[in-house]
């Protein structure tokens, strides 16, 4: 028998589980709340238990995407023969190259989360989600054994990040003005250069 606890998560990943559905295959713009609780089989007042409003819920599923596909970089990384052996940067472009391949083959997940990878780290930095702090916070302890202060791994964390959930997923979605082909070498380039940078705290 579930716990009250237990049970409030349940409902709370139904509702996540729906809406990142729907929110893929409609659009967030054209997704009604009503929508959601439909789909998810819960009452209207159970969605405000969890979510201010639905832009609270696209920011909590963005955290939940981005923090699936960094865990699952995570764990192919460590079974990468001579992974333990790696440079930061090396680590880093492994990670990147994951992140992009996997947007390259999950274009509705790069709908999702383009433009609105910010808000996901404010929350992060924050610690308002802990799964998504716990993945970021391995990542972390990468640049910080690499002489990076905590605070400047942070911030080039956040701009990598940044710049792979807007310029790849523009390439992605042919939005921007580059193909995903075009673009993957200078963007990798730029985040290598990401881990070369010197403190300034």
């Amino acid at each position: 028998m579930p716990s009250m606890e237990e049970k409030k998560i349940i409902k709370r990943n139904k509702i996540l589980d729906a809406a990142s559905a729907l929110f893929m295959d409609k659009s967030f713009a054209t997704t009604a709340i009503d929508d959601v609780v439909k789909m998810a089989g819960v009452a209207k007042g159970t969605f405000y238990l969890y979510f201010k409003d639905k832009y609270d819920l696209l920011d909590q599923i963005v955290e939940r995407k981005t923090a699936e596909v960094l865990r699952q970089a995570i764990g192919r990384l460590r079974e990468t023969p001579g992974s333990e052996s790696m440079s930061l940067r090396e680590r880093v472009i492994f990670t990147a190259e994951y992140a992009e391949d996997y947007l390259a083959s999950h274009r509705e997940l790069a709908a999702l989360l383009s433009r609105n990878l910010a808000n996901c780290f404010r929350r992060f930095v924050s610690g308002a989600d802990e799964e998504l702090s716990q993945v970021v916070s391995v990542f972390t302890q990468e640049f910080v054994a690499a002489g990076f202060t905590e605070s400047r791994a942070r911030m080039i964390i956040y701009l990598i990040t940044e710049t792979i959930g807007s310029v790849y997923c523009d390439a992605v979605l042919g939005t921007g003005p580059f193909t995903p082909e075009e673009i993957k070498a200078e963007l990798n380039s730029a985040v290598a250069g990401m881990t070369e940078a010197k403190n300034n705290d």
